[in-house]
This record gives C-alpha cells, sequence and structure tokens, in this order.
C-alpha cells in the first residue's frame, strides 16, 4: 500500500483558534482540506478548538457552519454532561442528529467533571443508544474510568486518542475484555506495535489519525505504509473501520 492506493480517514483532526496559539493552527476548513491534499489523507473527523477552550455548544456550532459543504469533512462535536443543562434540555442524540454530526469527543478533566455513571451516565447512554462514535483523549480519562465505561456501555465505540509507548499493560488487559475499544495509532510507537495489535486483536482495534495541526500528517501515515501487515490490514486501520463505526459504507 502507498498513499496513492490508500484511503486515509483522519480520525483526530481540528480547526478553529485555540486559547493557546500554535505556529502551524489551522482555523479553516480550507486550510485543513490543503493540509490534508498535502499529505494525501482523503477524509477527516473534525473538531473545532472553541468547543474545548471557549464554549463546546457554540464551538460545536461553529464547526457545523464552517463544515457545510466540505464533503471531505466530518463533524466531531463536543459535549458536556447534562445535569448542568449547559447544551440544552433535550436528548444529546437529537442535539447532534441537528448538527449532522456521529462522533463525539469529550474533555472531562478540562471541562471538570468525571466519566463516571453518576456524573456522565446519561450522555454515554444516550450515545450508545443511538450508535454514536466517542473520541477520548488518554490524558483526559483514567484507566480505571475508561474500563468502567467500556464494562458499563459495551455498545458504545470507544477511540482512544493519543496513546504512547509505555499503554500496552493497560491497552491489552483491556482489549482482553472489551470489544469496543479502538485505539489512534499517531503516538502509538510501540515497537512493532502495529504487527503485534494485528497478530493478536486483529487490525481493526487501531484507528489512523493525526493530530492534526498540532503534529504531523507524515509521521502518522509512515507507520502504516511500512507496517509488515496484510494488505487489507493496513486499509482497515487506514480508515476502513473507522467508515465502518461512523456508517459510511465500509
Amino acid at each position: 500500500m502507498d498513499c496513492a492506493t490508500a484511503s486515509f480517514f483522519d480520525c483526530h483532526a481540528r480547526i478553529g483558534r485555540p486559547t493557546t496559539p500554535h505556529r502551524t493552527n489551522l482555523e479553516t476548513a480550507e486550510a485543513l482540506v490543503e493540509q490534508m491534499d498535502y499529505f494525501g489523507i482523503a477524509e477527516a473527523l473534525v473538531y473545532h478548538a472553541g468547543s474545548v477552550d471557549w464554549d463546546p455548544a457554540k464551538g460545536n456550532e461553529m464547526l457545523a457552519e464552517e463544515l457545510a459543504g466540505q464533503e471531505r469533512l466530518h463533524g466531531c462535536a463536543v459535549l458536556l454532561p447534562s445535569a448542568t443543562r449547559e447544551m440544552g434540555n433535550g436528548d444529546p442524540a437529537a442535539y447532534l442528529a441537528a448538527l449532522g454530526m456521529r462522533a463525539v469527543r469529550l474533555f472531562p478533566k478540562q471541562h471538570s467533571y468525571r466519566l463516571t455513571e453518576w456524573c456522565a451516565g446519561r450522555v454515554l447512554a444516550s450515545l450508545e443508544e443511538s450508535g454514536m462514535v466517542l473520541l477520548l483523549d488518554v490524558a483526559q480519562v483514567t484507566w480505571d474510568e475508561l474500563a468502567e465505561l467500556l464494562r458499563g456501555h459495551p455498545r458504545l465505540p470507544v477511540i482512544l486518542l493519543e496513546p504512547f509507548y509505555r499503554t500496552d499493560r493497560y491497552l491489552y488487559a483491556l482489549w482482553e475484555q472489551f470489544d469496543n475499544l479502538y485505539v489512534e495509532t499517531a503516538t502509538y510507537q510501540t515497537h512493532r506495535g502495529i504487527e503485534s495489535v494485528c497478530a493478536r486483536f486483529g487490525p481493526e482495534r487501531l484507528i489512523f489519525g493525526t493530530g492534526l495541526p498540532v503534529r504531523d500528517g507524515g509521521g502518522a501515515i509512515t507507520p502504516i505504509l511500512l507496517a509488515e501487515v496484510p494488505e487489507a490490514s493496513k486499509q482497515a486501520i487506514a480508515g476502513g473501520t473507522l467508515r465502518r463505526l461512523l456508517g459510511r459504507g465500509e
């Protein structure tokens, strides 16, 4: 497989102006698409910096407006727990449907709540029931909270973002028990990690992501292109599994 034959679908990209500017910040959908073209990335799941650093509801609205007419970019909303009613009184599934989005990011540490049943259970249950996809940064959740979430919501696909090379003893234990855990590949830099995961658990456990614009797209693509796994496994990691989770025909 090479960039010409791959159909990379990035699960982890951002637009908008964050509170702390980055030298490679991408504020608009057009700027992100230009970077995707440079790296040979076909599609991307995108969240808005304003949803994290400022106001989730307003940031989600800005994201929906920015992505209008962008066939290669797909929105990833940021939600809050329902108790404070900061995002309205309705069901999160209806809220996401109105935005036209099928994926969600949660930032429990940054937004000051717990990813536990007593605090976020209603949101998690709604996401599970409506077939949404949840993305979580490894720095935003404890391993115990992640295990509780996977156990309590087995039909909710959870993509863990930004793991690092010393997470295998956590990940393998979770993969042995739960079928709904997926891991972003960009920062998963364990030696022969892709090969080992594919052999033990299958390529569908790994999902391509870049972390654009903070991280470089080329560094995320290369390990998949060079991995010593079958072509079908590379295609699944590059985008097939994410498209299936999002109901996009794979």
